[in-house]
């Protein structure tokens, strides 16, 4: 699919057009187009195909000759027009917390910067500390987001290799002679970003495998190819490049591969200290002694002649695994979820109806759903004031009424305000089924600050969740200093949710994050937070999550049902 290509290339466009200075309207329209490109759940060149790209959200006549040009071609020339007007290494430094078009526009004419690395020598020169708009905090916060760009430099998001990974797999599990394809490495375990993607292939000839594999039109590098390995670079949804390895395998040590290319390092180490110990070796051919193989076919028969259960792959950290007697049964599993109790419609700033995300959400077999818009703090967001969410909830109430097979709930995402107020009032939130609760401005680097913010809203009787409770944006924004502890310790004293955000731009909680939290009696609860119907499949991520935290099913509010969520709010607001 070119969905992403096209969505990032008009975003691109928008950019560098707020760059030049152009009208607003004009930008936006670009941004509108992307958005609705991105959120398409078919491929656009079948939409393009059947003649309905105009008929898109946002795409009029001018944007639906763009986006066929670019598939036709690979480009789109006013995006190549606009690289020879203005230095195309700008749109580097929009991905710096904080830095938008405007400051790019102004670091540019005023400072001549125009990349990551002009920007770097303006500010150790000085040249940043007179110019207007750039005070010394403003400054410290560029230096902290250049720091932060490198220290996620070659990482990709699992929301971004997932689909590319699994685009590769279905492709080359059709080609002839190949019995089995296997995602491995970091990706394989759930790891919140990829450094590259691994694949194993089962095959009968891997020189014509691997050949075909360097082969694929995505295909923009070829770094190796060999009989039984090739390794290529692509470019992903972003733009960037991005390694993939496929290793084609016989089928006598294909368990030993598979575990051996998951890993971790780590976790690889502590298992052939284990197999040394008892005076065998262990590697990617299979567990040996000497030149007798013990076991190769299968992860299974590896960790068996280790006297280990099977560790199921996101828990391969080296962070306790091997203290295991068994793997629990109840370990939490995509099938456990029963509801998403966290999502937005167009009544904010989501881009489905309240019908459309109740119909998606009872497609994934659930049990019940919550809509919870922004509240009115949010203007970017288009949060709701109070009239308007009574007006929502009206709406809400009446799909729930005519809906059968699920419940529907009315809830809000409510800001925390700076002081630990909410946004709403309680007579507000006392109207509604289920409140969560989030910081989304002012987010500071005082950790005292923001955690005793946190905590006076888990205090409040109303607050059910808080959501996404460290505010990161992988790879865009850090995590406000928190203190994990205190707030799960109160959270778990008031009867209060926290969240692992499962949108891959978050999952917040992270592992480590959720286990302690686990660990000292708070209830998770994993939700998409999404704004699109497509959205709600990014609740495996959040599992996955989960089970790197070595969550189980009854750690998880969501696993519940309906009516043991309901005595769940119920019981707070009684205490």
């Amino acid at each position: 699919m070119k969905n992403a290509d096209v969505a990032r290339t008009f975003r691109e466009i928008a950019d560098l057009l707020e760059i030049k200075g152009e009208q607003v309207f004009r930008v936006n329209s670009y941004r509108r187009v992307a958005r609705s490109v991105a959120d398409l759940a078919t491929d656009i060149a079948d939409v393009a195909a059947r003649g309905e790209l105009a008929g898109l959200p946002g795409v009029g006549k001018a944007s639906a000759a763009k986006i066929q040009e670019y598939l036709d071609t690979g480009q789109i020339a006013a995006r190549q027009q606009l690289a020879q007007e203005m230095p195309e290494s700008l749109l580097q430094l929009l991905e710096i917390q904080g830095l938008g078009p405007k400051k790019a526009t102004l670091l540019w004419r005023e400072v001549g910067v125009t990349s990551l690395e002009d920007l770097k020598n303006a500010i150790t020169a000085g040249k940043l500390d007179t110019l207007k708009g750039f005070g010394k905090k403003s400054i410290d916060r560029i230096r902290a987001g250049i720091d932060f760009l490198a220290r996620g430099a070659g990482r990709t998001r699992l929301g971004v290799a997932w689909p590319i990974a699994e685009e590769l797999r279905e492709t080359i599990i059709l080609w002839p002679g190949v019995k089995r394809v296997e995602h491995a490495g970091s990706l394989r375990r759930g790891r919140e970003t990829v450094g590259d993607l691994d694949l194993l292939c089962l095959a009968d000839d891997g020189e014509r495998i691997v050949k075909r594999f360097t082969e694929l039109p995505m295909v923009q590098r070829v770094l190796a190819a060999g009989s039984t390995k090739g390794s290529v670079q692509i470019e992903d949804a972003r733009g960037r490049p991005l390694q993939v390895d496929l290793r084609v395998v016989p089928e006598d040590s294909f368990g030993a591969a598979w575990q051996y290319f998951t890993g971790s390092k780590e976790h690889n180490v502590r298992l052939r200290e284990r197999a040394v110990r008892r005076g065998w070796s262990l590697n990617e051919y299979g567990l040996s002694d000497g030149d007798t193989i013990l076991a190769s076919r299968t992860e299974q028969d590896i960790y068996a002649a280790l006297e280990l259960p099977w560790i199921p792959p996101e828990l391969r950290e080296d962070r306790g695994e091997f203290e295991l007697d068994a793997v629990p049964p109840d370990l939490l599993t995509l099938d456990h979820i029963r509801g998403d109790i966290h999502m937005h419609t167009t009544a904010s700033d989501g881009r489905c109806s309240i019908a459309e995300m109740v119909a998606a959400a009872k497609l994934c077999g659930y049990e019940y759903v919550c809509i919870t818009e922004h509240s009115q703090a949010s203007i970017i967001a288009n949060g709701l004031e109070p009239d308007r969410l009574a007006r929502h909830a009206a709406q809400v109430r009446e799909i729930a009424k005519q809906t059968k097979g699920i419940a529907v709930w009315i809830g809000a995402e409510v800001d925390i305000l700076a002081d630990g107020r909410l946004d709403y009032a309680d007579d507000v939130l006392a109207g509604l089924d289920f409140v969560v609760a989030s910081v989304h401005s002012g987010m500071s680097k005082d950790r005292d600050a923001n955690t005793r913010r946190t905590l006076a809203a888990i205090r409040n009787p109303f607050v059910n969740l808080i959501a996404h409770p460290t505010g990161r944006m992988i790879g865009k924004r850090e995590a406000m200093p928190l203190d994990i502890e205190a707030v799960a310790r109160q959270a778990a004293r008031t009867g209060t949710a926290l969240e692992i955000n499962a949108s891959t731009f978050r999952l917040d909680l992270k592992d480590t994050h959720a286990r302690l939290a686990r660990d000292l009696g708070a209830l998770i609860g994993i939700n998409t937070d999404a704004h699109h119907i497509d959205q709600l499949d990014q609740m495996r991520f959040g599992v996955w999550t989960a089970r790197r935290a070595g969550l189980l099913k009854s750690d998880v509010l969501n696993t519940r049902s309906a009516r043991e969520v309901r005595r769940f709010v119920k019981k707070k607001r009684k205490s």
